[in-house]
């Protein structure tokens, strides 16, 4: 709880943002980072990100710092490369600091799909989509479509506030929470390869 406190703390006003968009975290250049994290495809678009953004005055990327917390609250959009896995706790942290998450991996599944509306409060591209295009993607998003967005995620930041604990089940003021929307996704799973799979009979024995 303390972590989403502090990352709320830093959380600015759209008006109030002056970084257009911001990573930090490991690349594969990172020394830091052990052999498997160097070797992994998926880790190859954070190396693009830090070396455009991270050149560029509108922008903050770069490897891990000290006010990463200061700069993700002023920032409109945060960032979100695959890294090691496709998922990332910068989606998380996101919904906390309030910048508007730009997801570029096409092997992450964002969760909690039935009761988060994902196009009204992120955007999703291609991980071979140009540093260049999306710096421009992302100037030309209006104040007033980012305002919108972050009232969005302040609506749906509860499904992932651990702190709420469970909730309660049928009551809409407190059932959002990340551990009803994780047994809701499972309910949902089990329903589904219940439907595709084969089912067996009640009693079977080897054939002849």
């Amino acid at each position: 709880a303390w972590r989403t406190s502090a990352m709320l703390a830093f959380n600015r006003p759209v008006i109030q943002r002056s970084i257009l968009a911001t990573f930090h975290g490991h690349s594969r250049s990172s020394e830091q980072v052990g052999h498997m994290y160097k070797r992994s495809l998926m880790a190859e678009v954070r190396d693009r990100i830090i070396s455009y953004f991270g050149n560029n005055s509108c922008c903050s990327a770069g490897p891990p710092v000290r006010d990463y917390f200061r700069r993700s609250g002023l920032s409109r959009f945060c960032l979100i490369p695959a890294g090691l896995t496709a998922w990332t706790i910068h989606l998380y942290e996101a919904f906390f600091f309030g910048c508007v998450p730009v997801i570029l991996s096409e092997d992450l599944t964002v969760p909690f799909q039935d009761v988060i509306d994902w196009p009204s409060v992120s955007l999703k591209v291609s991980t071979n989509i140009s540093m260049e295009d999306l710096h421009a993607k992302l100037k030309g998003v209006g104040i007033g479509r980012l305002k919108w967005m972050y009232q969005r995620m302040v609506e749906f930041r509860c499904w992932f506030d651990y702190g709420r604990g469970w909730g309660k089940e049928g009551d809409s003021k407190t059932e959002c929470s990340p551990y009803n929307g994780m047994m809701r996704s499972f309910a949902k799973r089990v329903a589904a390869i219940k439907a595709s799979s084969q089912q067996l009979p009640m009693y079977w024995e080897p054939a002849d």
